[in-house]
């Protein structure tokens, strides 16, 4: 609990675990963190990426950045990983839920390859998330407290056009009101469970078309953000490290979207 303004957004020294924090958003999130002060355990499935971004950071920033290759929802991935990170860093003050998936396609045809791009997103985006989560927090109540923030999307509110994303939406949805659910169940533990919800943002998370097609769906999008731009993965991190900090310490089970006002309108 705060009592001045005195380090109230310090984040310094902190442990925090970033899954999908090799690029884009994750990417973004661990840049503020590390100009922060704080110390990251990166993981992801690409390690030659991974291992990079990792080296990138320690060297920009002079913080302890570590990878940690591994899968959410591979089995026996998160295990090993967390208790990896344990081992190394000592404790986890804070779990950012980053890594996700999207797939696009017409809900009707979802048949054709046996639902398994209803599956994947599902599995990724929600499951996965949830298993990370119940790991970290066994570790948040031996320590007394801890700050989970899980990236979710505008699009579990809104219908985002004209793409078709019905996967995705319902995931993001799930991740809404599986934090709401965790953030009421463990607050007790005083572990803090919050979201970000962002909109069109400068990541890897784009559909699979190219050219003519793609600029057209960016200008569609652009045009529809009154803000007139595109997010960037600092402005996420920013708010990342608000709540991962002490001046946040009265919030949680709360939504915060980030989407220049494309859902005000949409």
């Amino acid at each position: 609990m705060i009592t001045s303004m005195k380090d109230a957004f310090s984040v310094k020294g902190l442990n925090v675990l970033i899954t999908g924090g090799n690029q884009g958003i994750g990417l973004g999130i661990a840049d503020a963190f590390c100009q922060c002060g704080a110390n990251i355990a990166i993981m992801a499935r690409n390690a030659e990426k991974g291992e990079k971004v990792a080296a990138d950071l320690n060297e920009k920033y002079g913080t302890r950045v570590g990878f940690y290759q591994g899968d959410i929802v591979k089995k026996g991935d998160p295990e090993r990983v967390v208790e990896e990170i344990i081992n190394d860093f000592g404790k986890i003050d804070v779990l950012i839920n980053n890594a996700g998936i999207a797939r696009f396609f017409d809900a009707m045809d979802a048949d054709k390859n046996d639902f398994q791009d209803w599956h994947d997103v599902i599995n990724v985006d929600l499951t996965g998330p949830f298993i990370m989560s119940v790991l970290v927090s066994k570790h948040m109540k031996e320590q007394g407290w801890g700050s989970i923030i899980n990236i979710t999307s505008n699009a579990a509110e809104i219908v985002n056009l004209p793409q078709r994303m019905v996967s995705y939406s319902a995931a993001k949805a799930g991740a809404n009101r599986m934090t709401k659910m965790l953030a009421h169940e463990w607050a007790p533990h005083k572990i803090r469970v919050n979201a970000i919800a962002p909109g069109y943002t400068e990541s890897d998370l784009t559909p699979p078309i190219e050219g003519d097609e793609l600029q057209n769906l960016i200008n569609y999008w652009t045009d529809h953000t009154p803000t007139g731009r595109w997010g960037k993965p600092i402005e996420i991190g920013a708010m990342a490290v608000y709540l991962a900090s002490e001046a946040s310490e009265q919030i949680t089970g709360a939504i915060f979207t980030i989407d220049g006002g494309y859902s005000l309108a949409n």
